[in-house]
Parts: C-alpha cells; structure tokens; sequence
C-alpha cells in the first residue's frame, strides 16, 4: 500500500512569469469561440500536454464578482480528508497561487507586486470537533509545510496551465491526464497545460450536434499522496483540490439547456455564451 510522501524534491524553484499578451485560437474553425483577454502565455516548448477523456457534469452556475472578467476565473475548493475547508473563485487575471504559508514577492522592487490571488490552505482548527484519527491529523501536520510556495494555476486563450513550486509532491487528475488508473506527478518547475481550449470546444461542438458527452473540465489536485491509485491501492485523500476555469463550467452548463438553431439561448444565458453556443452547433 502506498503511502503519503512527505519527503520533498529538491529542485531550486525559479520565478515564473511571462508577458501578458493577447493571443488568439488557431483553429479557424474555432475563431470567434475564443476567450479575450489578457493572460500569461508560453512558448509551445514549455508545455506538457497529455490527451484523455472522461464525462463531468457541471454543478450549479458559479458566479463570479460583476467587476471580474469571467473568462480568467478559476473556482477554487480545498479538501483535507474529503471535508471541504475553503471555497474561493478567484478574479486576477495573472492566475493564483495555492499555498500554506503567505509567499513572499520576488524582485518586487524590479518587477512591481504579484498579481496573483493567493488561496492558503487553512489551519487544522476548521475542522472543528471532527472525530479525526490521531493518525490522520499526524499526517496532515506533516503534509502542510511542504505545501509552502504551493502550485501556480492561471487561464490563457489556450486553456489552463499549472506550475508547482512546493517541495511536496503533486499529483492530478484531469482533461489532459496522461493515465487514469495511475499516479500523475507534476514535476517541480515544469509549465503543463491542464485543459486545451480548442479540444474543449470541439468536444462541445460534439455534445451540441452530434449528443456526445459533455467534456470534461474539473481539474483534481492531491497533495503528497499518489493519484490516481492503482487498482488496489487505498485513497487517504488526505490534502486535496478541485480547480473549475468558470467560463467553461458556465458554458457546459448553459449548453445542457440550449437548442441547436435557437435565436435566444439558454434562460439567463449571457449574451457571449449564447454566441459561442450558436457558433458551435452550426458550424
């Protein structure tokens, strides 16, 4: 049985960034579906990418600050042990950081004050008068230091992308997982992309013409524990995440509701997903 890893690695951790520039969909069969706005991008050398499929249904609309940009917008839910502690949409445009302790800026002086929302993972004390095991908050106590620096996420045009920092291990689960029934390590300081916009609407188009299953793009983080488990192996899920881009959680859920051909859209729909849905389905 595999254990929690409380053993780091130990890689030097750099400073991320990129510039902030427009970018645009290069499928022309997509154009017009993208999301506009300003995002980290990347040179196609730093991006790991593996393709998968699954079916996640939505839950219910997520809405984000009025004065907020939806379409860089991360939902944001932290576990310990399976208990939701923190819940949180973010709203910058440079993405977040989730991490234990408070990061301090580098170059601040040089470069000017992150951006970057910060979601810390919340003392042990939240979770009350639960009848934890001794073993389990043990565990946790272990856990959470080796969180600090955290992971990196952020939206761009071409989709979700993660960068871990922390010293502790991670792994994932997600549109773009290479295995489903394996562990998915991020390594220290390597750019992934966790959801490929262009697929993401092609597999949409598919649900909207043809009934194929809605894609999915629920995005499951879990924090010095091997995930996915191999078949036999027991899941502590001891310190877990679940990461949902906004704009396509809304736009899956609206397409639930929408009838190919229709002038109007979903009740309530905005008028830009009624646009994308239109674009879609008659395309």
């Amino acid at each position: 049985m595999a254990k929690p890893s409380t053993e780091p690695d130990r890689k030097r951790a750099d400073n991320p960034g990129g510039p902030l520039i427009p970018q645009q969909l290069s499928n022309p069969d997509l154009q017009g579906c993208q999301v506009k706005a300003f995002f980290h991008t990347l040179a196609p050398s730093q991006i790991y990418q593996h393709p998968s499929r699954a079916f996640v249904s939505p839950s219910p609309l997520l809405v984000p600050s009025k004065s907020t940009n939806s379409d860089c917008c991360l939902h944001v839910r932290l576990y310990y042990c399976d208990v939701l502690v923190k819940e949180m949409t973010t709203s910058a445009a440079e993405g977040c950081r989730i991490t234990y302790r408070p990061v301090m800026a580098e170059n601040e002086d040089l470069y000017g004050p992150s951006g970057m929302d910060e979601i810390q993972f919340p003392s042990l004390d939240v979770l009350g008068c639960r009848s934890w095991g001794p073993k389990s908050i043990l565990v946790l106590k272990r856990l959470l230091p080796h969180l600090h620096r955290g992971v990196l996420l952020w939206v761009a045009p071409e989709g979700v992308f993660m960068k871990r920092q922390c010293q502790g291990r991670v792994y994932w689960k997600g549109p773009l997982a290479p295995h489903k029934d394996q562990p998915n390590k991020l390594e220290r300081e390597k750019t992934y992309r966790l959801l490929d916009t262009q697929e993401f609407l092609q597999e949409l188009r598919g649900f909207l013409r043809h009934g194929k299953p809605l894609p999915q793009y629920q995005i499951h983080l879990c924090f010095g524990e091997e995930f996915p488990p191999v078949p036999n192996q027991k899941l502590h899920r001891f310190i877990t995440a679940q990461v949902e881009p906004v704009f396509v959680h809304n736009l899956c859920l609206h397409a639930q509701h929408y009838l190919p051909g229709s002038q109007t859209g979903p009740p309530k729909a905005p008028k830009n997903i009624i646009q994308i849905l239109q674009q879609l389905s008659s395309s």
